[in-house]
């Protein structure tokens, strides 16, 4: 059934790529059909443009795409757009995105997100349930000269429906399997011909797809809901005002992290013991003011956040109590930006304007140290380098030291601060008609000021407590024993802080070839904001525990009864000598990334306006790329050397009859380090990891009408990506596989009855791979995989008033 099915596909959909996705619009009969040659306009406050000639690599999905692919979240639209990938695990904490081999698993994002022309400055924030929204555009390669900081891989553009343009109410009910079930009202009135309110509400649950085996509890339970409200008012011929906020709590249960064995390629079970879950509530809101002159457009867009989250997690993933992490987060977030742009049609066009920021973090971050975990990593990694030191045959006569502790866990308190502030000024000119019709030259450039600090505090609640016991040999006498009760108060405090100063130029050729086809060529800059990983605290506090007691055991035995003075280096008891000299600004720190981003493509339409292709071709050269590393106890951010990415975006969009449209999309990536060794590993030519080569999507859609206000629409889907590696040595990976989706939706005049499936063959694959620390076994990791999600399936009904 699977070869037929999946040859069924093949064989239906005979094209290479696609990655604009066509509108519907209803013939005289108000039924369903496609057209390609319908005109659709891409507009913001710092460019216009129609979607064909846009000179760049875009991907576009409307109303009723997000309707027919059955996408609720920024991470359903992963590999619908080429290139683009966001693993689908953890929480709606992570939002991992990735464009052309660019991306990041934790702090400072890739690709941008806007909404409403605001950004939203912290991926915590991305992953939101979608409602009411009215286009997606996903720009592919670097916007930093109109964008600026860290969309250097990218942006997601997200709209929303405007109350002036549609009116009406309806009411949504979703059901399916795995207890999935949810609720969504909106109404869209307009009280006078040019003042427009719409207000909505959500709510969304499932029971997880996954179970630990440990605790015989589902994992991966969400429970989402959430409102919105919109004003649009056209004051008079000049002015329009538009206001928006929203808001959204959810709450889920579990992280599904399997063991898994990297040599035999065999997936575990999900089990640990420990408390594992992620609460989130964020409310956003944004204010936009446009006033229309005849020679000019200005746009003020002011944008406010505020996140307030709560995760628990069993960092080892284990039954053993070896340690948990906490991270509470507070976060709030302000942007302004003032642009002012020409018309559409001018020889010259250009744009400018002027860009602010304050984000502040207040992040708390515990971690406890719990019995299993003292015993490993502190009392057993002590006692382990103890032993290691007295092999030194320079440290001949070191007496023999082993330590116990007390206490039966150490909790490990993390209060960090992180202010961020930037402002930013940009402009951008094209000049249209340059010697011949249909050739045009675009310059950009942009400055980004930033400045971040973070202001630290990691401490232990307790002091940690023990017994250094030790044993002197005395020669031909009998060894002496002594035991040396110790009190170490641990705690590290600061301050730190880093200011950069960016420059994003662009430079853009196009010429149009008649009005059905055109060819451009590209250099942009990019970049992604440094800043500070406070996960490594717990590893200097481990650091200082090491330090803390050597100084210790020194300072009391230092003494040792000779009378003489020790060597340089060594005490009169024969310790060996130990300062802790960790720059802490140096272990936190990671540098900001750099790219610059050349790129050549075309666009074309062929057979009479049935037949749509587009091709782009890339090449990335990346400095200091920003990788997520294992570091200790956790993940953090570090700078790999130099990476190169090149390949390609390619589509083909047919509509054979009005009623049946056939896409295809198509990306390439071939991204390897050119320069990165770790201090342990040299990885240069290995492929960067979270880079899927090939990101295939195949759909076709099929609109039967039954009467004048009722069709029935077919819409069948394969979506492949892979080969992705999931570390830097390219020893763990997930090679291509393919999902197939399917729906079929009723329409009518009152009411829309779809019925969806997704991973309907139901294909196991890796959603995720990461390594973390083995406490038992410090020198092999232990790895864990996120399975991709089984099949599921339901039903939404839509009532319509």
């Amino acid at each position: 059934m699977k070869n037929f099915l999946l040859a069924f596909i093949l064989g239906t959909l005979p094209f290479l790529a696609t990655g604009k996705p066509i509108p519907a619009i209803t013939d005289s009969l108000g039924n369903r059909i496609y057209n390609l040659n319908a005109i659709t306009i891409i507009s913001n406050p710092k460019w216009d443009s129609k979607l064909f000639e846009f000179p760049g690599s875009i991907s576009y999905l409307n109303t009723g795409n997000l309707d027919e692919m059955n996408i609720r979240s920024v991470k359903d639209i992963s590999t619908i757009v080429p290139n683009l990938f966001i693993p689908d695990y953890g929480s709606k904490l992570i939002s991992s995105a990735y464009i052309r081999g660019i991306g990041s698993r934790i702090n400072s994002p890739a690709v941008g997100l806007y909404v409403n022309n605001i950004p939203y400055l912290d991926k915590s924030a991305f992953d939101f349930d979608f409602i009411d929204i009215a286009s997606i555009e996903v720009l592919k390669g670097p916007q930093g000269t109109l964008y600026g900081r860290n969309t250097m891989a990218g942006l997601v553009n997200i709209k929303t429906l405007s109350p002036l343009e549609k009116q009406g109410s309806k009411i949504k009910l979703s059901f399916g399997n795995y207890n999935l079930w949810g609720v969504a009202a909106t109404t869209s009135q307009k009280l006078t011909d040019d003042f427009a309110f719409s207000i909505n509400a959500r709510y969304r649950q499932d029971n997880g797809y996954f179970k630990n085996e440990y605790t015989r509890k589902n994992s991966g339970s969400t429970r989402s809901g959430g409102g919105r409200v919109q004003l649009d008012w056209r004051v008079n011929r000049h002015w329009k005002l538009s206001f928006s906020g929203d808001y959204e709590g959810s709450d889920q249960q579990g992280y599904p992290y399997a063991g898994y064995d990297k040599t035999l390629k065999k997936t575990g079970s999900i089990s640990y013991n420990d408390e594992a879950s992620y609460r989130r509530d964020i409310f956003t809101s944004g204010l936009s003011a446009q006033y229309l002159h005849d020679r000019f457009i200005f746009t003020s867009t002011t944008g406010y956040q505020f996140l307030d989250d709560d995760m628990h997690l069993d960092q080892d993933f284990t039954p053993r109590s070896i340690f948990t992490l906490q991270q509470k987060q507070k976060m709030h977030a302000v942007s302004q930006e003032f642009a002012v742009k020409s018309h559409k049609g001018k020889r010259w066009e250009w744009v400018g304007g002027l860009f602010g920021f304050y984000q502040q973090t207040h992040t708390d971050g515990p971690v406890d140290f719990r019995q299993d975990g003292i015993d490993l990593l502190i009392t057993k990694q002590t006692n382990d380098q103890l032993a290691a030191l007295k092999q030194n045959p320079a440290l001949a006569g070191m007496p023999d030291i082993t330590i116990d502790i007390d206490n039966r866990n150490l909790y490990i308190d993390g209060i960090y601060k992180t202010p961020t502030y930037g402002a930013a000024a940009f402009g951008q000119a094209t000049l249209n008609r340059i010697f011949i019709d249909g050739l045009s030259a675009t310059v950009g450039l942009r400055i980004d000021y930033e400045h971040t600090r973070i202001y630290h505090h990691t401490h232990a609640t307790e002091a940690l407590t023990g017994r250094a016991n030790v044993t002197i040999n005395m020669g031909n006498r009998p060894p002496m024993s002594i035991q040396q009760p110790f009190i170490l108060p641990l705690g590290i405090d600061g301050k730190e802080s880093m200011n950069t100063i960016e420059l994003s130029p662009k430079f853009e050729v196009k010429y149009a070839i008649g009005n059905k086809s055109f060819v451009y060529a590209s250099t942009t800059r990019g970049y992604r904001s440094g800043g500070y990983n406070f996960q490594m605290f717990s590893n200097l506090i481990q650091s200082q525990i090491r330090s803390s007691m050597m100084s210790e055991l020194m300072k009391n035995m230092g003494g040792g009864g000779n009378g003489g003075r020790p060597a340089p280096g060594r005490s009169a008891a024969g310790m060996p000598a130990f300062e802790n000299t960790t720059d802490v600004n140096q272990a936190i720190s990671y540098k900001p990334e750099h790219s610059w981003n050349y790129e050549i493509g075309g666009r074309s339409q062929l057979i009479d306006h049935r037949l749509f292709a587009d091709l782009s071709l890339f090449y990335i050269d990346c400095h200091d790329q920003q990788i997520a590393a294992v570091s200790g106890y956790g993940r953090v951010t570090k700078n790999s050397g130099r990476t190169a990415s090149y390949g390609l975006e390619a589509s083909l969009r047919a509509t054979p009859t009005n009623r049946l449209l056939l896409s295809a999309t198509y990306g390439y990536t071939h991204a390897t380090f050119q320069e990165y060794n770790d201090g342990k590993n040299d990885y240069k030519n290995n492929f960067v990891p979270f880079a899927p080569a090939h990101t295939l999507a195949l759909s076709g859609a099929y609109t039967l009408p039954l009467d004048k206000e009722t069709d029935l629409t077919f819409d069948l889907q394969y979506l492949g990506r892979g080969k992705i590696y999931w570390t830097e040595a390219n020893d763990a990976a997930q090679n291509f596989y393919g999902l197939v989706n399917a729906s079929i939706i009723l329409s009518g005049k009152y009411a829309d009855l779809k019925l969806w499936g997704k991973n309907l063959l139901n294909q196991h694959y890796q959603a995720f791979y990461f390594e973390t620390m083995n406490a038992e076994n410090l020198s092999m990791p232990n790895s864990f995989v996120q399975c991709g999600r089984p099949i599921t399936f339901g039903a939404d009904i839509t009532i319509k008033f």
